[in-house]
């Protein structure tokens, strides 16, 4: 079946390389883009669904055979277009072809016609929501730390790995737990360990206070190679007070973690940068590309990356 996710438009590189990531994980493949639109195939949309954070709408494409619909006795729809401004408008047109009862405040069913420099009819599957996306209880968490990634991030990042259920991912700079907790959110094992104690039970005590496994482990990151059955590494590595200019020991610490995942051949990785030099230093160890570059702040922007 043919399905298409809407892009937000500052961020459609995450968003293909997260759905194909899930695509991966799940079978499909990406079949074409255009302006707006990742055009895939796949035969388990509701997992893409249940998992995707970069997309702001999913919608099946329906065919011209597929109208007219006719709808249940219990079903109601509603019906959106968008369409630049030079186009004509078709609202009405497609709608006398969905026969049943319109519900604007709370449908059944939602479709959505793309009137701009192409044209579709689709259903939509999906809708972005933050109030979703996020748990509400993320901001009243245990420990808080200025530097914790975005859980919206640290989704992306565990899909684009393309692991699902029952994997495991390591998170050797654990920090505040956030990588663990959206990872045991989707169903996916997750470990972590820290160098900071403080850090470990702060991490600790935010995941069992979702109620998931107490998994950060006091340690160096080099530890994650002692742990078996990995089947991605996703981690957010400590920048330090300034991200522009390194000390002598921030970038031993890199090296020795670029030296680390060279070494684990079979495991994906996903993990931020936080400068354009250290690009040129992880190429001299292993391949790689850039998923994308999210400005955090003036003087930070992560450079999220996946190898091989």
């Amino acid at each position: 079946m043919m399905f298409a996710s809407e892009f937000p438009k500052d961020s459609f590189s995450f968003s293909k390389s997260e759905l194909n990531g899930l695509l991966r994980a799940y079978g499909g493949q990406i079949s074409g883009i255009n302006e707006d639109l990742i055009f895939f195939e796949t035969e388990n949309p509701e997992k893409i669904i249940k998992r995707v954070a970069f997309s702001k709408r999913i919608v099946r494409i329906l065919k011209s055979d597929d109208l007219p619909i006719n709808l249940g006795d219990e079903e109601t729809y509603a019906i959106k277009e968008i369409r630049n401004h030079d186009k004509q408008s078709v609202l009405r047109e497609v709608a006398s072809s969905i026969r049943g009862k319109v519900n604007l405040t709370f449908p059944s069913r939602k479709f959505v016609i793309y009137n701009k420099n192409y044209f579709l009819v689709t259903e939509e599957l999906y809708e972005r929501s933050l109030k979703k996306l996020i748990d509400p209880k993320f901001k009243n968490k245990p420990m808080n730390h200025p530097s914790s990634i975005s859980p919206i991030i640290a989704r992306g990042m565990i899909n684009v790995s393309g692991v699902k259920e029952g994997h495991l991912i390591a998170d050797p700079f654990a920090g505040t737990g956030t990588i663990l907790i959206e990872a045991n959110r989707m169903g996916i094992r997750a470990v972590g360990i820290d160098k900071n104690r403080k850090m470990v039970n702060g991490g600790n005590d935010n995941l069992a206070f979702f109620s998931f496994e107490r998994s950060i482990k006091h340690g160096d990151f080099s530890l994650i190679s002692s742990i078996k059955g990995i089947n991605s590494i996703i981690t957010d590595p400590p920048y330090g007070r300034g991200s522009k200019i390194f000390s002598d020991s921030r970038k031993t610490l890199y090296k020795d973690f670029f030296t680390l995942i060279a070494g684990m051949r079979d495991v994906t990785s996903v993990f931020c940068l936080p400068n354009e030099e250290l690009l040129d230093d992880l190429g001299n160890y292993t391949t790689f590309t850039i998923v994308d570059k999210i400005r955090v702040h003036s003087s930070l922007t992560r450079i999220v990356v996946k190898t091989p």
